[in-house]
């Protein structure tokens, strides 16, 4: 998936995706994540925030934390901090109806990615990220302020539907 020059496609991982690696309730999507983070992960410059770090935080399972904490490390993935620009291009998502008002946090990762001009961003959020409807007003809204267009797509879109399929 690497581009012409060799210059690694900037991928944005939100919460849903280091977590699905331990989560055994979606076994297939495990599967992908795992076999994803081993085969493919390599060929992208991987990017996670400090709000993804807080929601890992908040997990009850010690271990499962630490796994995924691990797994960050392990795959070099590096941290963005949260921008107060990033948090008003969210509070834009929220206003024009990208995104509800009842996930603050989902309009803060597409924001991050956004405002640090990332390529894509991967998400196993299906109902308010990974969605045609946020996705295009998204797109309307980063052109609105001079953001790139971001790709957003669950795992399967970079590489990982050779695994299997949702």
């Amino acid at each position: 998936m690497a581009e012409k020059n060799d210059k690694k496609i900037q991928l944005y991982l939100d919460t849903s995706i280091p977590s699905a690696f331990y989560d055994t309730s979606k076994p297939l999507r495990q599967l992908i994540t795992q076999k994803w983070f081993e085969n493919d992960a390599e060929l992208y410059e991987l990017f996670i925030s400090t709000i993804a770090i807080e929601e890992i935080e908040e997990i009850k399972n010690i271990e499962k934390k630490q796994n995924i904490k691990d797994l960050i490390l392990e795959k070099n993935i590096q941290l963005i901090e949260l921008s107060e620009v990033a948090v008003e291009l969210a509070k834009e998502y929220i206003q024009k109806g990208a995104i509800p008002k009842s996930e603050p946090e989902d309009a803060n990762h597409i924001a991050i990615a956004s405002v640090n001009k990332l390529d894509a961003l991967a998400s196993w959020n299906f109902k308010h990220i990974v969605s045609v409807n946020p996705i295009r007003k998204v797109h309307e809204i980063n052109s609105k302020y001079g953001y790139p267009i971001i790709e957003i797509g669950s795992l399967q879109i970079f590489g990982g539907s050779k695994y299997g399929n949702l």
